[in-house]
């Protein structure tokens, strides 16, 4: 499991951290495990549970879902190096390619990765043949 996967959530990053796991948060709350689950994942509001949760958690009730745990989660979003630009052009039209794009970019790097991807578009041209060749 990735960092991104297994941290995208502070009160699963809090839980994680004290070792807790979701049936043992169920049980302190006194609710199914898959309630516990969809509560973790924001699928429902945690607003009920909110001060037993930082009872359990050793936290302030405004700190369960928020606060420097929070801050680290994102720090590490924006950090991550994982980020791609992909570019497939298209072997018989040209002028089309797919972008796959996923990620966190900074302005700069977004400016350079579609400089660059107008470069390889004029650069590629395809003959009769409809085969894709580098034209320079």
């Amino acid at each position: 499991m990735s960092y991104l996967t297994q941290y995208n959530s502070p009160l699963k990053k809090r839980r994680l951290s004290k070792g807790y796991s979701q049936q043992e948060m169920s049980k302190h709350l006194g609710i199914t495990q898959s309630q516990y689950s969809r509560i973790e994942k924001g699928q429902t509001n945690p607003a009920k549970h909110i001060k037993k949760l930082s009872e359990i958690l050793d936290c302030h009730p405004s700190k369960v879902l928020q606060g420097e745990i929070q801050k680290k989660i994102e720090d590490y979003f924006l950090n991550d190096k994982t980020n791609s630009f992909q570019r497939i052009f298209h072997e018989k039209k040209e002028g089309y390619v797919h972008l796959k794009i996923d990620g966190w970019f900074t302005k700069k790097q977004i400016t350079e990765n579609y400089k660059m991807l107008i470069r390889e578009l004029n650069e590629w041209r395809i003959n009769e043949g409809g085969i894709r060749w580098k034209h320079k």
